[in-house]
């Protein structure tokens, strides 16, 4: 697989394992990463091994919160220049405008949605890990460092007024209204946060207009460079993976490259690489996946 994530989130998890008093190194080797040294300053992973670790900590942890807790101790500078920039900006309409374009850097596959709703306004979680439980995990994390960071930039406490959540209710659900402090709606048609116009135009106190500038400007350049440094072969491969379940075909990857379905033919063709072969190898990866973590169990 493809799509990769910053590895200081694994670091985050670590650490909140070992507050829990469990041994994160047994944890981390079962998931096949080396232990301590499984990730370095800097680098990133793949969806792959996040998802391994998260399958771990389900089996290990008797803690079925366990994300939603681990998200509210995930501070924004963990994030990178992305967290920095947040840090300045004038009202948390704005941060989570910010949040919403420069989320790949460091989460690819995390897709992130502010719509104006009347007097309202939604704010869309859509975890497209391809892994299930990864998707939960991710999604309840993000839920748990939103309403903890917007409460301590506004030196407001943050309530949503309602949360929707795309999959099925938990058997622990009560833990989502205990963090949350709404109410919570399962099975809905997307996972959402919805805000009153009141709350999403909250001042953040450490707002830096001149240093966020700058940091927004950095943002963009490391978006740019990301975007250049992926290969076409690869672009393809994470919106194959991204539609895997319902059959992608060339034509409709094409519209989503902004390119006709023979252009798409030809630059495939100059990195030597059949679509339908690019397809059936990712499914069999997928399957291949599935199956061990079927076995395991």
């Amino acid at each position: 697989m493809t799509k990769t994530v910053i590895g200081v989130y694994l670091h985050y998890i670590d650490g909140y394992l070992q507050e829990l008093g469990i041994d994160s190194g047994l944890v981390f080797r079962k998931s096949g990463l080396a232990y301590p040294n499984y990730v370095k300053p800097g680098q990133r992973v793949s969806l792959l091994e996040l998802a391994q670790v998260v399958e771990q900590v389900n089996v290990f942890v008797m803690m079925p919160d366990f994300f939603l807790q681990l998200g509210k101790r995930i501070p924004l500078m963990a994030h990178g220049n992305v967290g920095m920039a947040m840090f300045a900006c004038k009202d948390i309409q704005t941060l989570l405008m910010l949040a919403e374009k420069f989320v790949p850097l460091a989460f690819s596959s995390l897709r992130l949605s502010l719509e104006n709703k009347g007097n309202r306004m939604s704010f869309s979680i859509d975890a497209q890990t391809g892994y299930p439980l990864l998707d939960i995990a991710v999604t309840e994390a993000v839920l748990g460092t939103i309403l903890v960071n917007l409460s301590r930039l506004s030196s407001t406490e943050i309530k949503p007024l309602q949360v929707r959540i795309a999959y099925p209710k938990p058997h622990y659900y009560l833990a989502y209204e205990a963090t949350l402090k709404c109410p919570v709606e399962f099975r809905s048609d997307k996972t959402e946060l919805i805000f009153s116009a009141v709350q999403i135009l909250l001042p953040i106190q450490t707002a830096d207009t001149l240093g966020g500038a700058l940091l927004v400007e950095q943002c963009q350049e490391d978006l740019k460079q990301a975007e250049q440094g992926l290969s076409f072969t690869r672009r393809i491969t994470e919106i194959v993976n991204d539609n895997l379940l319902s059959s992608p075909s060339i034509i409709l990857v094409a519209n989503k490259m902004q390119l006709s379905e023979r252009s798409l033919r030809r630059r495939l063709a100059e990195e030597n690489v059949s679509f339908r072969e690019l397809v059936k190898k990712i499914r069999h990866e997928k399957a291949v996946y599935l199956l061990e973590k079927t076995e395991d169990r």
